[in-house]
């Protein structure tokens, strides 16, 4: 029998509002998202009703920004990993009434996958595992935010320390929409960790005019890179390609698209 997940603790945002959390640091992406949003393209197109669909919603701080700056957006939020699945499902109950929560991964097929899960780095959590990524990933962090030699150790001696690993169910995109009814996408958002490409492949073709804005973070590993912007590109989409200072030097990037018009 599988255990169900502890209780999450919550923590407070700078405004007072209590969020719920696998562990502290979760929150620490919160001033990026709320000063220097690398989401800020797609959100300038959205309005109230819109649907947005959030994969790899982590805790919901994503989907917290997204309600923030458009009131009355409807969130479709999915996150696989159980501990974090929780803290995303307490968040959206209390803090954002037009959130729905998925336990499910998405990708090309639907079927099952086996999900890695880093307790000290709940963020990595995929169900596309790559130890010298995430290390290269991690490394540029530490580079670029000048950690020091002992500091540096102790994060390496914890980082893959008590990792879990479990099957998750992985739907498509395509089914999701059509399960909930839903023809038009305000903005996709995609977060999983190498994963992008299969969420992406799993959009029938006659479901792509309906998506306005992407914004995903990709991996530059394998070609995912060029492969999604040359699918973004084959859609119709206008693409720009960006890194954030934090991953300078290591392959993390934000594919922000935007469809004529839209």
């Amino acid at each position: 029998m599988t255990a169900a997940p502890p209780q999450p603790q919550r923590v407070a945002l700078p405004d007072g509002r209590l969020v719920a959390v696998t562990n502290p640091q979760d929150v620490l992406v919160w001033p990026s998202l709320s000063e220097d949003s690398p989401y800020a393209d797609g959100i300038a197109g959205l309005r109230a009703g819109d649907v947005v669909v959030d994969v790899g919603a982590h805790i919901g701080l994503t989907a917290l920004h997204f309600t923030d700056k458009v009131p009355g957006v409807r969130v479709l939020a999915f996150e696989p990993a159980r501990r974090t699945h929780a803290c995303l499902a307490d968040n959206a109950a209390r803090l954002m009434p037009g959130v729905r929560v998925f336990a499910d991964a998405l990708g090309a097929e639907a079927g099952t996958a086996e999900l890695t899960f880093l307790p000290n780095h709940t963020m990595m959590a995929t169900i596309v595992s790559d130890d010298a990524d995430d290390e290269r990933n991690m490394a540029a962090v530490l580079d670029n935010f000048g950690v020091d030699d002992d500091t540096r150790e102790q994060f390496w001696r914890e980082f893959r320390e008590g990792a879990e690993r479990y099957p998750v169910r992985v739907r498509t995109l395509a089914a999701v929409l059509d399960a909930e009814g839903v023809t038009d996408v305000g903005l996709l958002k995609i977060d999983v960790e190498r994963g992008e490409l299969p969420v992406l492949r799993g959009l029938r073709a006659g479901q792509w005019a309906g998506v306005r804005r992407v914004v995903a973070e990709v991996h530059a590993v394998d070609g995912n890179l060029d492969a999604v912007v040359e699918l973004l590109h084959g859609q119709g989409f206008s693409t720009k390609v960006f890194q954030e200072d934090v991953f300078v030097g290591g392959s993390v990037h934000i594919v922000s698209a935007v469809r004529p018009g839209a």
